[in-house]
Protein backbone atom coordinates (compact mmCIF):
# COMPACT_ATOMS: atom_id res chain seq x y z
CA UNK A 1 0.00 0.00 0.00
CA UNK A 2 1.36 3.63 -0.76
CA UNK A 3 1.60 5.99 1.19
CA UNK A 4 -0.67 8.91 1.53
CA UNK A 5 0.09 12.29 -0.09
CA UNK A 6 1.16 14.94 2.09
CA UNK A 7 1.26 17.87 0.07
CA UNK A 8 -1.79 20.64 0.04
CA UNK A 9 -3.88 20.90 -2.39
CA UNK A 10 -4.13 24.78 -3.86
CA UNK A 11 -8.02 25.20 -3.72
CA UNK A 12 -9.50 28.25 -4.98
CA UNK A 13 -10.08 31.08 -2.69
CA UNK A 14 -13.49 32.10 -4.19
CA UNK A 15 -15.63 30.35 -6.57
CA UNK A 16 -18.32 32.87 -7.64
CA UNK A 17 -19.91 28.81 -8.95
CA UNK A 18 -17.44 29.10 -11.67
CA UNK A 19 -17.86 25.57 -13.21
CA UNK A 20 -13.98 24.46 -13.94
CA UNK A 21 -13.16 25.82 -10.16
CA UNK A 22 -16.22 23.71 -8.35
CA UNK A 23 -15.03 20.44 -10.79
CA UNK A 24 -11.74 21.42 -9.47
CA UNK A 25 -13.20 21.36 -5.71
CA UNK A 26 -14.80 18.33 -6.23
CA UNK A 27 -12.05 16.40 -7.34
CA UNK A 28 -9.56 18.16 -4.13
CA UNK A 29 -12.66 16.39 -2.05
CA UNK A 30 -13.16 13.03 -3.82
CA UNK A 31 -9.56 12.67 -3.80
CA UNK A 32 -8.31 14.03 -0.15
CA UNK A 33 -11.31 12.84 1.18
CA UNK A 34 -13.61 10.02 -0.82
CA UNK A 35 -10.01 7.85 -1.22
CA UNK A 36 -9.05 7.91 1.81
CA UNK A 37 -11.72 7.77 4.35
CA UNK A 38 -11.45 4.43 3.68
CA UNK A 39 -7.79 3.76 2.26
CA UNK A 40 -6.98 1.06 4.80
CA UNK A 41 -10.47 -0.25 6.03
CA UNK A 42 -11.68 -1.38 2.53
CA UNK A 43 -9.20 -3.52 2.13
CA UNK A 44 -10.28 -5.67 5.43
CA UNK A 45 -12.31 -8.64 4.65
CA UNK A 46 -16.24 -8.84 5.60
CA UNK A 47 -14.79 -10.57 9.10
CA UNK A 48 -13.14 -7.46 10.41
CA UNK A 49 -16.75 -5.95 9.21
CA UNK A 50 -18.73 -8.77 10.96
CA UNK A 51 -17.42 -10.65 13.22
CA UNK A 52 -15.74 -10.27 16.40
CA UNK A 53 -13.79 -6.83 16.70
CA UNK A 54 -10.26 -7.25 15.55
CA UNK A 55 -6.97 -4.62 16.41
CA UNK A 56 -6.49 -4.36 12.51
CA UNK A 57 -10.06 -2.98 11.97
CA UNK A 58 -9.67 -0.24 14.71
CA UNK A 59 -6.26 0.73 13.71
CA UNK A 60 -7.59 0.97 9.71
CA UNK A 61 -10.43 3.50 11.29
CA UNK A 62 -8.18 5.59 13.35
CA UNK A 63 -6.24 5.89 10.26
CA UNK A 64 -8.49 6.33 7.88
CA UNK A 65 -11.04 8.64 9.95
CA UNK A 66 -8.72 10.16 12.32
CA UNK A 67 -5.53 10.68 10.10
CA UNK A 68 -7.30 10.97 6.74
CA UNK A 69 -4.66 13.37 6.04
CA UNK A 70 -1.18 13.64 7.16
CA UNK A 71 0.60 16.64 6.89
CA UNK A 72 3.84 18.26 8.14
CA UNK A 73 1.41 20.31 10.11
CA UNK A 74 -0.47 17.67 11.23
CA UNK A 75 -3.15 15.04 10.73
CA UNK A 76 -6.47 15.95 9.45
CA UNK A 77 -9.54 14.07 10.22
CA UNK A 78 -12.29 13.03 7.97
CA UNK A 79 -14.37 15.77 9.09
CA UNK A 80 -11.34 18.61 9.54
CA UNK A 81 -10.72 17.49 5.55
CA UNK A 82 -14.66 17.81 4.56
CA UNK A 83 -14.41 21.62 6.69
CA UNK A 84 -11.67 22.72 4.85
CA UNK A 85 -12.82 21.95 1.12
CA UNK A 86 -16.19 22.43 1.46
CA UNK A 87 -16.28 25.69 3.31
CA UNK A 88 -15.17 27.32 -0.32
CA UNK A 89 -18.92 25.62 -2.00
CA UNK A 90 -21.37 27.72 -2.71
CA UNK A 91 -24.73 27.21 -0.82
CA UNK A 92 -26.58 25.52 -0.72
CA UNK A 93 -24.86 22.55 -1.39
CA UNK A 94 -25.61 20.38 -4.10
CA UNK A 95 -27.34 16.62 -3.20
CA UNK A 96 -24.43 15.03 -3.45
CA UNK A 97 -22.44 17.12 -1.07
CA UNK A 98 -25.08 17.48 1.27
CA UNK A 99 -25.55 13.49 1.58
CA UNK A 100 -21.40 13.59 2.45
CA UNK A 101 -21.60 15.84 5.15
CA UNK A 102 -24.54 14.34 6.89
CA UNK A 103 -22.26 10.86 6.27
CA UNK A 104 -19.16 13.26 7.80
CA UNK A 105 -21.05 13.97 10.49
CA UNK A 106 -22.32 10.17 11.69
CA UNK A 107 -18.07 9.89 11.37
CA UNK A 108 -17.54 12.88 13.16
CA UNK A 109 -19.80 11.53 16.30
CA UNK A 110 -17.97 8.52 16.52
CA UNK A 111 -14.31 10.49 16.95
CA UNK A 112 -14.89 10.05 20.59
CA UNK A 113 -14.87 6.02 20.61
CA UNK A 114 -11.85 5.76 18.01
CA UNK A 115 -9.58 8.38 20.32
CA UNK A 116 -10.78 6.15 23.15
CA UNK A 117 -10.29 3.28 21.14
CA UNK A 118 -13.81 2.16 22.23
CA UNK A 119 -14.01 -1.47 21.16
CA UNK A 120 -17.55 -2.28 21.85
CA UNK A 121 -18.40 1.37 20.44
CA UNK A 122 -16.35 0.66 17.46
CA UNK A 123 -17.97 -2.62 16.97
CA UNK A 124 -21.49 -1.05 17.05
CA UNK A 125 -21.31 1.42 15.06
CA UNK A 126 -19.20 -1.04 12.32
CA UNK A 127 -22.42 -0.62 10.12
CA UNK A 128 -22.53 3.30 10.26
CA UNK A 129 -19.10 3.49 9.23
CA UNK A 130 -19.32 1.58 6.40
CA UNK A 131 -22.13 2.95 4.88
CA UNK A 132 -20.46 6.45 5.56
CA UNK A 133 -17.66 5.62 4.13
CA UNK A 134 -19.33 4.19 0.65
CA UNK A 135 -21.39 7.34 0.63
CA UNK A 136 -18.53 9.56 0.88
CA UNK A 137 -16.92 7.77 -1.96
CA UNK A 138 -19.95 7.35 -3.99
CA UNK A 139 -21.24 10.92 -4.03
CA UNK A 140 -18.21 12.31 -4.26
CA UNK A 141 -17.93 10.47 -7.26
CA UNK A 142 -21.13 11.30 -8.51
CA UNK A 143 -20.64 14.97 -7.93
CA UNK A 144 -17.23 14.76 -10.09
CA UNK A 145 -18.79 12.76 -12.99
CA UNK A 146 -21.66 15.38 -13.12
CA UNK A 147 -19.73 18.51 -12.76
CA UNK A 148 -17.40 17.18 -15.74
CA UNK A 149 -19.97 16.43 -17.90
CA UNK A 150 -21.32 19.51 -17.63
CA UNK A 151 -18.18 21.19 -19.31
Amino acid sequence: MTARPTADREVPRDTHEDPDVLLELAGALKHDLGKYVAWRSANLGEAEWSGPLQPALIEALCADLLRTRDAPEGAESAAMVFARLSAQWPRPWPDELAAVAAAVATLQQLEPALHARDGAAIARARPEIRAAQATIRSQLAALVRRLASGR
